[in-house]
């Protein structure tokens, strides 16, 4: 007897972009046990079940870009409100730095329902938010207490962050990332830079970063920007691209803007991981960013296929977090953490970081998210 069987769900292959129906996923614990599709006896016997009534079930979101140190920054959110945009994993990027990753962990990670990560600030304050800028001088930098960090925490730090605004950095310019870049090769980390409105051109930015770290905020239009005064994406970013630097929406509150996305998706030139960057500013809180599915949506409606969005919220980033054995699939002996979705057919207003509005017509809206085989949410 199974745990918990969806019965009736639609399923995506990601690679081949294949949609089938009538399919049952059943669960013990907090794995997959089987995947039964259309065609096969679905007589199971199970403690509950669930009817997708032929809605999509997708693996669980992981949404690479929040933040969620409540009690140590003003851009801290409550993790586990997370979950009703169908998010299962999260990476808190870069919040904290050394001096009180602690104080993160055992207030705001620790006891949370969602599944946790985090990327380190390589300043020791990580980001107070406030219009309080982290201090990146290099005599402030500390490889060895960031590696004690990660030694305190193990598995739980997954990569470095730096953000290089004109505004954070001064006359320090892009040296911050340099530093980053250094104490990654150091400590085997990747590197996820913030670039809105950097010190030098954005090629610049992206020819510093090695293959798996992150250029955040792709779509920002603050300054120097992956598009060129022509419309077209700069070669040095088509090149970073191919050299394996991953690219990642980060949307937020001022990190995106409609003119460099839609002239990026002309060019085809799509992310590879799609993220919120909730904070308490835009959690739920009007058409700029709402969560992770509407910014799914956003990008959907932009020309993305659908495949490639799932992709981008599910295989990408578990890759990324060297999770991919276990999570972003649905197939059996992966983590039990799915979302029934409905996908919706009517009007959205989508907005940018500078006040343009789209409208669109595909929707995701999460009915049901399933974590470590519970049901966690369920907007009924």
């Amino acid at each position: 007897m199974y745990d918990l069987v969806i019965a009736g769900a639609k399923l995506l292959d990601p690679v081949t972009g294949i949609v089938t129906e009538g399919n049952s996923i059943a669960l013990n614990g907090e794995r997959i046990a089987e995947v039964f599709t259309s065609g096969e006896s679905h007589s199971l016997r199970a403690r509950s079940v669930i009817d997708a009534g032929g809605r999509f079930v997708f693996p669980g979101f992981i949404d690479f870009h929040v933040h969620i140190f409540r009690h140590g920054s003003t851009f801290g959110m409550d993790a586990d409100k997370l979950l009703s945009s169908g998010v299962t994993r999260a990476v808190d990027m870069g919040s904290a730095g050394w001096i009180n990753y602690p104080a993160m962990y055992h207030c705001d990670i620790a006891g949370k329902k969602l599944k946790l990560s985090t990327y380190i600030n390589i300043s020791p304050v990580g980001q107070p938010g406030k219009g309080i800028s982290e201090p990146l001088d290099d005599n402030l930098m500390s490889l060895k207490d960031i590696e004690r960090i990660m030694n305190e925490y193990p598995g739980m730090i997954k990569g470095l962050k730096v953000r290089i605004s004109k505004g954070i950095v001064k006359e320090l310019g892009i040296k911050p990332l340099i530093n980053a870049v250094n104490m990654g090769n150091e400590l085997g980390l990747p590197v996820c830079v913030h670039p809105t409105d950097p010190p030098e051109d954005a090629e610049r930015v992206a020819e510093i970063l090695r293959e798996g770290d992150i250029y955040s905020h792709t779509y920002n239009g603050r300054g120097s920007t992956i598009i060129d005064d022509k419309g077209n994406v700069k070669a040095g970013i088509i090149e970073a691209r191919k050299r394996g630097v991953i690219f990642e929406v980060g949307n937020g509150r001022i990190n995106f803007t409609y003119p460099v996305a839609e002239s990026a998706e002309k060019a085809g030139f799509f992310p590879d991981i799609i993220s919120s960057d909730a904070t308490p500013a835009t959690y739920h809180n009007g058409p700029i960013m709402w969560d992770l599915s509407r910014v799914m949506s956003k990008f959907l409606n932009l020309g993305m296929s659908l495949a490639d969005v799932i992709k981008a919220v599910t295989l990408n980033p578990a890759e990324r977090l060297g999770i991919s054995d276990r999570a972003g699939k649905i197939i059996k002996g992966y983590d039990a953490d799915l979302v029934i979705c409905r996908m919706d057919d009517k009007i959205i207003e989508f907005s940018d970081a500078d006040g343009n509005t789209r409208k669109g017509r595909r929707g995701f809206v999460p009915e049901i998210t399933i974590l470590r085989g519970e049901k966690v949410f369920c907007a009924e």
